[in-house]
């Protein structure tokens, strides 16, 4: 068997007359195969044919088109005939090969598809060149928004997708155009389209509020179907080749006003490869069946899912904002907003925040609190002290003494409030002069036992006795017990 090359060859120099000695010398072939294929360039052959070779498969080919046909696999044919005929020798390529030959190859064709004018603009995102800004190097996109019927097109440069972003450059694109188009169809990037907890597409919640104020359809392409939106499609790999490949690198702000010069010069300008007119003509029949803005742009917003902590704060952007304690756990949908922020379970709003400026602030809304959590622990320890020393002079001073022991000090404040609660402040003043007067200071405990064996009653040394608190029975020592003591002096 010779290759086309050599057969072609053959031909050429049998036309030309050249002996068949020659032929095979330059050719490198034995002169008998020159020879050979030289009857079958005279027979009038046009190529050289190969012998079919037989196959191991050819009995069972009937066989293999009729499980082709049920549409069976390549692995499901291999593994019946093996298991069927144990003889059969037969690889899993050779099978899959011969399957390939045998199933029907199906064509693959679209609509051509019409649109009138005004009736939709297509939108998306290409990756374009990086650029160095700001000391480091940032990724960046291309916008592009195409009106179906003119190709007429809008270009803007961008550092990333989230939603601000995107809604400002879908404003920006209606400005240009100086009207709306019927219907709006994106990709399926999450700031148009989000997939529910069941695998529903969900419009977002800002850019469906937004075609809503501009009066349009939102209508996004199918997941994984590039030619739903082939026109914005075959417009950004346009711009790509045509205005970013092989250009010199510039600054970010170069690019923009660039490309913004080559959109009405060049873009806008050209001969279409389809409609073989430029776009700018075209669109002087489509601006007049485009809807007119609206007197007041879209208010724009943000939206976000976040899950509420354990404090009932939400964190976003590096601060804090409460919410209430029901939905501590759960996910909420927060919107916002330059100057504040909403927050939404389900479709009720159960918060609202000024926005805060920097990071590690919070906004709390002490309602947002059960009833026992509402004052802070430091608010509770403040209130106990003042507790405290509203009792008296001397249960302040016990007070401070208190904070030099190594005892908890917080745990001694709530020990004498207790103690407030059960004998009462004036009882817990007199205990804290009579532990003040004996150095007796290292512990809430003190008290205490003062007041547990009443002791708090007893007139200290040097002072006069407070008749509200004792009775006239109440005297440190008994007169009995100075008696026997005297009696021991004299009998001594």
């Amino acid at each position: 068997m010779i290759s086309l090359s050599t057969f072609l060859t053959l031909r050429a120099l049998h036309e030309e007359g050249v002996p068949k000695k020659t032929m095979a010398r330059r050719l490198g072939l034995d002169v008998r195969t020159v020879r050979s294929w030289l009857k079958k360039i005279e027979s009038g052959e046009s190529s050289p044919k190969q012998a079919p070779r037989p196959s191991k498969l050819d009995a069972y080919r009937d066989q293999i088109e009729e499980m082709v046909e049920r549409g069976c696999s390549a692995v499901q044919i291999h593994s019946h005939l093996v298991a069927a005929n144990s003889s059969l020798d037969v690889s899993y390529e050779s099978v899959k090969r011969l399957v390939r030959k045998v199933r029907p190859r199906k064509s693959v064709c679209y609509q051509r598809m019409t649109f009138a004018p005004g009736s939709e603009a297509q939108i998306d995102f290409g990756e374009v060149s990086s650029v160095l800004e700001g000391g480091r190097r940032r990724r960046r996109w291309l916008f592009c928004m195409t009106l179906c019927f003119s190709r007429l097109a809008y270009h803007e440069l961008v550092f990333d997708q989230r939603v601000p972003t995107f809604l400002a450059a879908i404003r920006r694109g209606f400005e240009y155009f100086g009207g709306v188009p019927g219907r709006l169809k994106p990709d399926n990037l999450r700031s148009a389209v989000l997939i529910s907890g069941l695998g529903e597409r969900v419009y977002q919640k800002d850019f469906f509020e937004f075609c809503r104020h501009y009066g349009t359809v939102p209508d996004a392409a199918r997941p994984r179907t590039p030619t739903d939106k082939g026109r914005v499609e075959r417009d950004i790999r346009y711009v790509k080749g045509s205005f970013f490949r092989g250009r010199e690198k510039h600054s970010h702000d170069e690019d923009v006003i660039d490309l913004a010069r080559w959109r009405e010069d060049v873009a806008n300008q050209r001969i279409h490869g389809t409609t073989r007119k430029r776009p700018a003509d075209l669109f002087e029949r489509e601006k007049e069946a485009l809807r007119p803005l609206p007197s007041e742009p879209f208010e724009q917003s943000e939206w976000g899912s976040y899950r509420v902590r354990k404090d009932c704060h939400i964190h976003i952007a590096g601060n804090y904002y409460s919410v209430p304690h029901r939905l501590v756990g759960e996910k909420v949908e927060v919107r916002l907003r330059e100057q504040d922020l909403a927050v939404f379970h389900g479709d009720i709003a159960v918060a609202h925040h000024e926005r805060l400026s920097g990071k590690g602030q919070s906004s709390t809304q002490t309602e947002h609190y059960p009833k026992e959590k509402r004052t802070a622990t430091q608010e509770i320890h403040r209130q106990r002290l003042l507790t405290v020393r509203s009792c008296g002079p001397a249960s302040s001073r016990f007070l401070s003494r208190l904070r030099q022991s190594r005892f908890v000090f917080r745990d001694q404040v709530l020990r004498m409030l207790r103690l407030i609660e059960r004998y009462g402040a004036t009882a817990v003043e007199d205990a804290s002069r009579r532990a003040l007067y004996f150095e007796a200071v290292d512990s809430a405990r003190r008290l205490e036992r003062i007041l547990e064996r009443g002791l708090e009653k007893i007139p200290l040394p040097g002072t006069q006795r407070d008749d509200r608190h004792h009775s006239a029975n109440d005297f440190g020592r008994s007169l009995s017990e100075y008696q026997d003591l005297l009696k021991g002096e004299f009998q001594a």
